[in-house]
């Protein structure tokens, strides 16, 4: 049975209906300006490859879904976006990949019409797969040559020793040239089951309309057995870990971080704020001490990253070389 919820733990105006197969619908209706935006997620990310881990297939995925369906060409769904007055992107993480079309309202329909067909009936055309392969090695070798990519990189690699967190989104390129169509093809009609997804809709929008439309699009989608997701837990850290790479490139890339609680545990909230608070902006703390006042840092900021049971907290800066040290100090 259907359920749907339009309250509790909901922003105000928040309608959110769970689907009979396990799909979420999440709608916000808001008539202030005539455009709206449409998301479909999926929880797949770089940490839910299993078997392919370091392959990069979620990554992969985000690439080819736009290139055509068993309904339409790629084509046709740029022409389709285009014609609405629409643009559409997408992104992948660790635990998620997202595609989202915005659009005026107008091409609500288009959009949600677009998003529930690629989740669904994606081809993966073999000679579009061999084109966006070739680009994603290109982007390869982009982030080993790009210092901000390099050094994120490192982070991870650092902070991380057991947790999939420690691999490339992207994956390695070893494992990447591995997979074939069929083992892609696999994963994503294993990992994009109706009961793995979730749609947001919200701008200008009839929300009834919409939940209906999606609705007709995944009547015939069932409940997918969805394999178990448990990460192995970092061991305590008991020492600073330090990792300096020598590069030729104009400014230092520094990231500094400590281990954080889950995701839902009461001190997070608390933990976003002192961290705007610290490095969010001009205004800050670290920018105007650092950068403003003592000059040692070209950029600096503080962040939180909290994916669920294992996050980190940082503050990350771009330093002249000569500076180094007495920016980490005063730091």
């Amino acid at each position: 049975m259907d359920t749907e919820n339009a309250g509790a733990g909901l922003p105000a105006g928040v309608k959110r209906i769970d689907f009979e197969n396990g799909l979420t619908l999440i709608l916000k209706e808001d008539h202030s300006s005539p455009v709206a935006t449409a998301h479909a997620w999926s929880r797949t990310g770089s940490i839910t490859e299993g078997d392919w881990t370091g392959a990069g297939m979620s990554h992969v995925l985000e690439h080819m879904l736009f290139k055509g369906t068993t309904h339409r060409e790629g084509w046709r769904i740029d022409q389709e976006v285009q014609e609405a007055g629409g643009q559409m992107n997408a992104c992948t993480s660790f635990n998620y990949t997202l595609y989202y079309i915005d659009v005026p309202a107008s091409g609500v329909k288009t959009a949600v019409d677009i998003l529930c067909d690629i989740m669904q009936n994606a081809t993966l055309p073999a000679e579009e797969l061999e084109k966006e392969k070739q680009v994603i090695l290109r982007e390869m070798d982009m982030g080993q040559d790009d210092p901000d990519r390099r050094s994120s990189r490192r982070l991870f690699e650092t902070a991380y020793y057991v947790a999939p967190y420690r691999h490339p989104v992207i994956g390695y390129k070893d494992v990447f040239e591995a997979f074939t169509r069929e083992d892609l093809m696999a994963y994503y009609k294993k990992m994009y089951a109706p009961n793995n997804l979730f749609i947001v809709v919200a701008g200008d929008i009839d929300p009834a309309a919409v939940e209906a439309q999606v609705r007709e699009a995944f009547a015939g989608a069932k409940r997918g057995a969805l394999p178990p997701m448990v990460l192995p837990l970092e061991p305590p850290q008991t020492a600073a870990r330090i990792v300096e790479e020598n590069g030729a490139v104009e400014l230092c890339h520094s990231h500094i971080a400590w281990h954080i609680p889950g995701v839902l545990h009461p001190d997070i909230p608390a933990l976003g704020v002192a961290v705007a608070v610290l490095g969010s902006g001009r205004s800050s703390r670290l920018y105007r001490r650092l950068r403003e006042e003592l000059g040692l840092v070209q950029t600096i900021d503080s962040w939180v990253y909290s994916p669920g049971e294992q996050g980190l907290v940082g503050i990350s800066a771009e330093i002249e070389s000569s500076k180094y040290e007495a920016a980490l100090k005063a730091v």
